[in-house]
């Protein structure tokens, strides 16, 4: 090979590797922009699980609940029928009594005993 045709060789290898380089970058950024979706909702529900969890912040609440309605069956199953009822009739204003009524547990919940807050790390 003479010293121009090993020259335009190189060169063409040159911007084959760069085609291919840019290629790979094109199919890495289109495959992290169809799994950011699954990735957001893989998120939001480990959050809900982490949260509704036995130790989590809703889960011993609806646990308590939960306990309630199976010990008073005749108790939970009229109030079931009565928020139906209310539901299908005013559903507005059912959602926002419910969203009141979470706002209202949430900001008066009792705190952690000092000796159970876990420390943020350092």
């Amino acid at each position: 090979m003479t010293g121009r045709a090993a020259a335009e060789r190189i060169a063409q290898l040159q911007a084959l590797a760069q085609a291919q380089r840019l290629a790979a970058q094109l199919a890495i950024f289109e495959a992290r922009e169809q799994l950011a979706p699954l990735k957001s909702a893989a998120g939001v529900v480990g959050a809900a699980v982490h949260a509704f969890s036995p130790g989590g912040v809703a889960g011993s609440a609806i646990g308590r609940l939960a306990r309630f309605g199976v010990g008073h069956p005749w108790l939970s199953s009229t109030a079931a029928g009565l928020l139906w009822r209310a539901l299908r009739r005013r559903p507005l204003a059912v959602l926002a009594a419910v969203a009141a009524a979470g706002a209202a547990w949430w900001l008066l919940r009792p705190s952690a005993a000092a000796g159970q807050r876990q420390e943020p790390p350092a």
